[in-house]
């Protein structure tokens, strides 16, 4: 325990918040998997829940970190900690929304509610990009660069790569479109990734946990989903929706081996094309269910889910079919997720 704490933490301030986080995690977990319910209710309590991530990353600004980021282990450097920040407040601040205003913030789609939307995730993406300008490198970015063990098989990076790619397309979906326990909950990788960082450094774990770790945070979300579109109530089933056809039209539009030839041309590179297209174009699940019953519009979710699972587990089983499965493609596609 007392290799975790630092002199720098004054009066062990972030190291308290941290072990606060973790708890609060668990909590709302809990109560969306074993009660089925969004516990975050407009009050108090849930002001001073949503005040401990906050001052989490506050905090967190007080330790000097290398100026140069490590390439053989997952540390912490200072372009990860303003992105981790950035990323964090982006689904907060969805979260938050959707507490105190979920009728304008879930349920409608209105013309001011889309405006804050595209505010939001547009905001967090320049913002990223002016972080990368000052603390970042222009060859080496970030988490497309994390180090792996090894030994690790180049198919096996390359699942992990286009796995990760598509959750933290999926964490900025949720910012926007998802109840307030599934955009809060896409902050646990987020700043999971931080402690991991810190255990790595500290010796306590190597490489292999971290990635599995951090891993296994951005999964749980997609049990998340599921849970809150079948015994949530109707605006975070909708907004489940969303986030998924957000999701699709995002990963379509920015990932380089799904790419088609007029969405290039369309688009070219730029995120912000992009993310401004997938948030225009996600309530077209709301048209769906005017011209198809709630069952085929879920079994039109589901299979859009499966056939995105069934791509990113190809380029485990079978790295030789997928086009182009290089370290040099996967890098490209994480770099695009989180704003690159």
């Amino acid at each position: 325990m007392a290799k975790l704490l630092s002199h720098h933490d004054k009066y062990h301030m972030h190291a308290m918040l941290g072990l606060m986080a973790l708890l609060h995690f668990a909590y709302r977990f809990a109560m969306l998997f074993l009660w089925t319910k969004d516990s975050f209710q407009p009050g108090v309590w849930a002001a001073a829940s949503y005040a401990i991530h906050i001052l989490l990353h506050i905090t967190s600004f007080q330790f000097l970190l290398p100026k140069k980021r490590l390439l053989t282990k997952p540390m912490i450097w200072p372009e990860f900690r303003v992105h981790n920040a950035i990323f964090a407040y982006r689904n907060l601040l969805g979260a938050i929304l959707g507490t105190w205003f979920p009728d304008w913030w879930l349920r409608d789609v209105s013309f001011t509610s889309t405006c804050v939307k595209l505010a939001t995730v547009l905001g967090a993406c320049k913002a990223a990009d002016m972080a990368t300008e000052r603390f970042g490198d222009k060859e080496v970015r970030t988490t497309n660069a994390m180090p792996y063990p090894p030994s690790t098989p180049l198919r096996v990076e390359s699942f992990a790569k286009h796995f990760y790619a598509k959750s933290l397309f999926a964490a900025t979906s949720l910012a926007v479109f998802g109840c307030p326990v599934l955009a809060f909950g896409s902050v646990l990788a987020i700043e999971a990734a931080s402690i991991l960082m810190t255990l790595v450094r500290k010796g306590l774990i190597e490489a292999h946990t971290y990635h599995v770790v951090y891993g296994l945070s951005l999964f749980a979300m997609f049990p998340a989903i599921v849970v809150s579109i079948h015994f949530l109530d109707g605006s975070a089933q909708i907004g489940a929706l969303r986030a998924l056809a957000a999701t699709a039209f995002a990963v379509t539009l920015r990932m380089p081996d799904l790419q088609l030839p007029l969405v290039k041309r369309l688009c070219g590179s730029s995120k912000y094309m992009a993310w401004a297209l997938a948030i225009l174009l996600a309530p077209i699940m709301d048209a769906l269910q005017l011209v198809f019953s709630d069952q085929q519009v879920l079994f039109i979710a589901y299979l859009g889910m499966l056939s995105s699972a069934g791509d990113t587990v190809m380029k485990l089983l079978h790295p030789a079919l997928v086009p182009k499965a290089t370290k040099e493609t996967e890098a490209t596609a994480l770099q695009r997720a989180i704003g690159g």
